[in-house]
């Protein structure tokens, strides 16, 4: 491509002599400066959780903090031991609840938890069929109205609902979630919507004190579903942020595309001091895979469809709405929850059922721990 950009001038940044992983919390800061984080291996995420609601200054927040893990971690083992599919889901999202309430005391969103309602809630469009146009609607939280949903979301996120409420149609939350999604695709004889991101390079020019990131594909990946790079940027949430450079780069007989951060971030004293700053513009837009294994996290952009752009959430959040959902038909409607297992993508509802409760465990282990936390490995 002749209008394609070239590289900016730089080098892989390194620290103590170690290119640095991504990670959504790539730098803890010490007393005086910034240090790079490292990785915390663990079989049982809950005692990472627990640690680190020690942290929590205000007593009385601490201890309903530690009282909402407890109920989490009882309805876990509940959800895990339960026999029955249509059970699990309703088990699930009140682990996920009280997680998502002692998340949001740990961020110091709220320093109590009295009186509190889901904050979000289930209807079907008028003249709609139940879940192919069901909707979700989720409600700002007030200081008289407390929505846990919208807690939530300003907890993870830094920002909240931005109005009274906001309507999010399932169909688009959906396949967002990134466990089984090709079960998702071919029962709804669509393209795949999760494009894995091979590697992103932390760079650096040292003379210029500037610091940015590099994005890299397959082009292959794209290829083969007729992704284009500019979709790739439009649908991926990452327009704004990032633009093509040209690649050369071959890794493994396949040619990597390389997407650089628009807007290199200066830095004056060591760059990691601004390592949190760099990723900021992409934190939420990145999916990631929580393994057993080398890597321990595999990372993906996912594409929203133009007319599915506010209906886009981060990862962990469409995994809590998307439950949500699953747990209100399951404790109101368990009847209809056997029709939507009857379905052609009753399998991959089925998958998340199994997979995704330990993936959102483990990451948001690693939000409150501040640092990437990995399931221990198989040995």
């Amino acid at each position: 491509m002749s209008n394609v950009k070239p590289q900016r001038e730089g080098n892989i940044l390194q620290i103590k002599q170690r290119p640095i992983s991504y990670t959504r919390h790539p730098v803890v800061r010490g007393e005086r400066r910034y240090g790079l984080q490292t990785r915390i291996f663990a079989t049982n995420p809950w005692s990472i959780i627990r640690g680190a609601l020690i942290d929590i200054i205000d007593s009385n927040a601490r201890s309903q903090a530690n009282a909402f893990v407890e109920q989490a971690e009882d309805f876990y083992r509940a959800y895990q031991s339960a026999h029955e599919t249509s059970s699990k889901p309703l088990l699930v999202y009140y682990a996920l609840l009280n997680l998502v309430k002692a998340f949001v005391l740990f961020k110091e969103v709220k320093n109590e938890y009295g009186k509190a309602q889901h904050g979000i809630q289930e209807g079907i469009h008028p003249g709609g069929q139940e879940f192919d146009d069901s909707f979700l609607k989720a409600y700002r939280s007030r200081a008289s109205d407390v929505n846990i949903f919208d807690d939530f979301m300003a907890a993870f996120t830094g920002a909240g609902i931005q109005g009274r409420e906001k309507v999010f149609d399932l169909k688009n939350i959906h396949p967002q979630l990134l466990q089984g999604h090709r079960l998702w695709a071919a029962a709804h004889s669509s393209q795949e919507r999760f494009v894995e991101v091979e590697r992103i390079d932390f760079m650096q020019n040292s003379t210029e004190k500037k610091i940015w990131l590099v994005l890299n594909f397959y082009a292959d990946d794209l290829a083969r579903f007729g992704i284009s790079r500019k979709r790739l940027l439009e649908e991926g949430g990452l327009a704004s942020a990032f633009h093509n450079v040209r690649s050369g780069e071959v890794l493994d007989g396949r040619l990597l595309l390389k997407f650089e951060q628009t807007k290199p971030l200066a830095y004056t004293g060591r760059p990691s001091d601004k390592l949190e700053e760099l990723i900021n513009p992409i934190k939420n837009q990145i999916w990631s895979a929580v393994l057993r294994m080398p890597p321990y996290r595999k990372n993906y952009v996912y594409l929203s469809p133009v007319n599915e752009q506010a209906h886009r959430l981060p990862q962990i959040l469409s995994i809590y709405a998307f439950i949500y959902y699953l747990g209100s038909v399951t404790r109101y409607r368990p009847y209809f929850f056997d029709n939507l297992l009857s379905r052609p993508d009753g399998a991959h509802i089925e998958e998340l059922i199994s997979n995704v409760p330990q993936q959102f465990l483990f990451l948001i282990a690693s939000e409150f721990a501040g640092r990437e936390v990995a399931h221990a490995p198989i040995v």
